[in-house]
C-alpha cells in the first residue's frame, strides 16, 4: 500500500469505475491523488526496494533451509509472503551467471598454435612476448584450478625457452617448443565435396537434374559450410574457439530450456499423484534450480577464498558441496511429494539417469545450432 494521500473522489482515474475503498475492484489501481511530490516518489521507490529485499531474503531463508517448503506453500495457495518463483529464478539465475562468467572468463588456456611461425623474427618474438603476457595474467586468476595452473607455468617455461632460442639463432623460428602441443585439426565440415564458393555450389546444382539436386536441409548445411570456410579458412583452432565461445554464452538458455522438460520428467514419475499438476512440478523445479545455483555460488566463493591464499580447495570440501546438492534435492523431494524414504530414493535415482540423458540431448542440440550459426 502506498503512503500517498487518498482521493476524496470515488471514481477510478484509470478505468472510470466506481471505487469502494482504497482500491478499484475492476483494475486494481489505488485511488490516490495524481500529484506527487519529489519526496513521495523517493520514499515510494525506497519502500519498494526494501519490500522486495525483505521478501527475497525471507524467501531465501526458506528456500535454503527448508527444502520443498516454498513449493508446498505455493501448492497450498500461500503466496503473498514469498517472492514469486519466476522472479526468484530470474534474479538468482542472472546473478549466478554474472558471477560464474566473471570468475571463469580467464580460465581458457589460450592456444598459441593459432599463430603461425611463418613471419619474420621480429613478428615471432612479438607474438611470443604477447603470449607470455597473456599467460602471466592468467597466473593472477585466483580461481585457476591447480592442474591448469601447472599447464600455464609449463607453457611459460616453453615460451621463455623459445625466446632465448630465437635470440641465439633466428633460423630456428620454425622449431619452437611452445607451438607443438596445439589442438588437433578435427574436420569442421558438413560437406564431403568441398565447394569453394556459393557461386560454384549454385553452378553445380544448376547443372544437375531437378531430382538430383540437394534438398532444403542439405542445401542449408552446404551453404553454412561454405560460409564457414570463407570466414575461418583452414584455421580449425579459430573455428573451435568461436564454437566454444558461442556455446558457452548459450548455456543460460540451455538451462532455461531444460526447466520445463525436467518438470515433464517429474510429471511422468509422479503421474499417480493426482493432486500434483504439471505447474506444481514446474514450480518445484524452479525452486530446485534456484537453490542449486546458490549452492554452486557458495562453492565458487569458497574456492576463490582458498586461491586467494594460494591454496587449493581441499578434496573433502568439494565432496561436501556435492553431497549438499544431492542431500538438498533428496530432502526437497521427500518434503514436497511426501513419499516414503525408499520410494523417494528410487525415484530420485531414476530421475538422475533421465536428467543425464536429457542434458546430453540438449547439449547436442545447442552445440549443433552453435555450429551452424557461427
Amino acid at each position: 500500500m502506498s503512503h500517498s494521500k487518498e482521493r476524496k473522489e470515488k471514481i477510478c482515474l484509470n478505468c472510470g469505475a466506481a471505487v469502494y475503498g482504497r482500491y478499484c475492484h475492476v483494475c486494481g489501481q489505488e485511488n490516490l491523488e495524481p500529484k506527487e511530490s519529489f519526496w513521495h516518489l523517493v520514499t515510494h521507490f525506497v519502500y519498494d526496494i526494501v519490500h522486495f529485499d525483505g521478501k527475497f531474503f525471507s524467501t531465501l531463508k526458506y528456500l535454503l533451509f527448508w527444502p520443498g517448503h516454498l513449493s508446498h506453500e505455493y501448492l497450498r495457495g500461500r503466496r503473498m509472503s514469498y517472492l514469486h518463483p519466476i522472479k526468484m529464478y530470474v534474479f538468482t539465475s542472472a546473478f549466478f551467471f554474472l558471477i560464474f562468467f566473471t570468475f571463469y572468463k580467464d580460465l581458457k588456456i589460450i592456444q598459441t598454435n593459432t599463430t603461425t611461425t611463418n613471419g619474420n623474427v621480429e613478428e615471432v618474438l612479438k607474438e611470443l612476448r604477447r603470449n607470455k603476457s597473456v599467460y602471466e595474467k592468467m597466473l593472477l586468476n585466483v580461481l585457476l584450478p591447480k592442474k591448469q595452473l601447472n599447464e600455464v607455468k609449463q607453457k611459460l617455461v616453453l615460451i621463455d625457452s623459445d625466446i632465448a632460442i630465437i635470440q641465439r639463432d633466428s633460423t630456428k623460428k620454425n622449431q619452437l617448443l611452445s607451438y607443438e602441443d596445439g589442438i588437433p585439426e578435427i574436420s569442421t565440415s558438413f560437406s564431403k565435396k568441398g565447394y569453394k564458393s556459393l557461386k560454384e555450389y549454385d553452378s553445380v546444382q544448376a547443372s544437375l537434374a531437378p531430382d538430383k539436386r540437394d534438398g532444403k536441409i542439405r542445401r542449408f548445411l552446404e551453404e553454412r559450410d561454405i560460409k564457414r570456410k570463407e570466414k575461418y579458412g583452414n584455421n580449425h583452432t579459430a573455428y573451435w574457439d568461436s564454437l566454444k565461445e558461442d556455446f558457452t554464452h548459450h548455456f543460460p538458455q540451455l538451462l532455461f530450456t531444460s526447466l520445463p522438460l525436467f518438470a515433464l520428467l517429474l510429471q511422468l514419475l509422479y503421474r499417480r499423484r493426482k493432486q500434483f499438476f504439471y505447474m506444481n512440478h514446474a514450480i518445484f523445479t524452479i525452486h530446485l534450480y534456484c537453490a542449486t545455483f546458490i549452492i554452486i555460488l557458495l562453492r565458487l566463493w569458497t574456492t576463490s577464498l582458498f586461491h586467494w591464499f594460494h591454496s587449493e580447495i581441499p578434496y573433502f570440501l568439494r565432496l561436501v558441496f556435492t553431497f549438499a546438492i544431492l542431500l538438498y534435492w533428496y530432502k526437497a523431494f521427500r518434503n514436497f511429494y511426501q513419499q516414503k524414504r525408499g520410494k523417494t530414493i528410487l525415484k530420485f535415482i531414476i530421475l538422475m539417469f533421465l536428467s543425464m540423458f536429457l542434458m546430453i540431448f540438449l547439449f547436442g542440440v545447442f552445440l549443433f545450432f552453435s555450429a551452424i550459426t557461427i
